[in-house]
């Protein structure tokens, strides 16, 4: 697997790929001003999280954007524990290294 020094990472933002404290891993979407713009749901393996990075670029470059309700948000989270609290507690300085998924 290929890690990427911070010098590497593009500006419009990157992915970093965190451990969860019960062993997860989620992807975090990062902003070029280091804000985090989006949480992925938890994968149970890093190989998983490696290949939902492939989803989640399908989905950023070619997804359509709809207008959805407050329903279906509340829906959404109750689907989705809430996240975890240790790492919501890190922030995005949580992943000491960011990898390389895919291009």
């Amino acid at each position: 697997m290929h890690f990427i020094d911070d010098e590497e990472v593009g500006v419009a933002g990157h992915l970093e790929m965190v451990e969860t404290p019960d062993g997860g891993y989620r992807i975090l979407m990062v902003d070029g001003s280091d804000v985090l713009m989006g949480l992925s749901k938890r994968f149970s393996s890093m190989d998983e999280a490696v290949e939902g990075v492939e989803a989640i670029r399908e989905v950023a470059g070619t997804g359509l954007l709809r207008q959805a309700s407050s329903e279906r948000y509340a829906v959404l989270m109750l689907e989705e524990p809430v996240i975890d609290s240790a790492l919501a507690a890190q922030g995005t300085h949580a992943a000491s290294e960011v990898v390389g998924c895919g291009n």
